[in-house]
């Protein structure tokens, strides 16, 4: 059965983030976390398929993932176990879909009464974010959560697109970028 995801995405500073930490409590330590994004059309493939596959690995797990989007906080979520990094980029190969994002982060989940607050942290120049799931609750709940901490309301895009938008800005970004892709090609 697939699940409802609803979330919203913030960037935040250091300090906004230990102000998280202060008021919500740890459910999963940090750990990293590396998905890589496979599509047909690169980072065009969600605009025209609407959905998008991924190979998730974190806590010594693997699995293939696929998010199909409802609107822009709300997707339907299935994911499968699969051995390895490589049985991924091979299925999804046979798709005729090809890597085009990596995303290499620190996450740290915590809680705050019915809200998942993911704290993702990057070193390659993508910034630190906040994705806040409310599966559980209702968006006056994320919006409160959000005052209380004084942090902006200023919701960001996937982390395709900001990584697309960086890359058209910078070709050292880019380069890392390309870089990074290589591993897994």
């Amino acid at each position: 059965m697939s699940t409802i995801e609803k979330e919203i995405r913030l960037e935040v500073t250091k300090d906004e983030i230990k102000s998280i930490k202060k008021i919500t409590k740890c459910i999963n330590k940090k750990t990293r976390m590396i998905d890589i994004t496979c599509g047909k059309y690169g980072f065009n493939s969600l605009s025209k398929v609407g959905y998008i596959c991924r190979i998730r690995s974190k806590n010594n797990s693997i699995c293939l993932e696929i998010k199909n989007y409802i609107n822009d906080e709300k997707c339907l979520e299935k994911s499968i176990s699969i051995n390895s990094i490589k049985d991924g980029l091979d299925f999804f190969k046979l798709l005729d879909m090809e890597p085009y994002l990596v995303l290499d982060r620190e996450r740290e989940i915590r809680i705050y009464n019915d809200l998942i607050i993911c704290i993702d942290e990057f070193d390659n120049d993508i910034g630190n974010y906040i994705e806040i799931e409310y599966q559980n609750s209702n968006k006056n709940e994320v919006l409160d959560f959000i005052n209380k901490l004084g942090i902006k309301y200023e919701p960001k895009d996937k982390y395709g697109d900001i990584i697309k938008s960086k890359i058209e800005k910078s070709n050292k970004f880019k380069n890392k970028i390309i870089s990074l892709l290589e591993q897994y090609k």
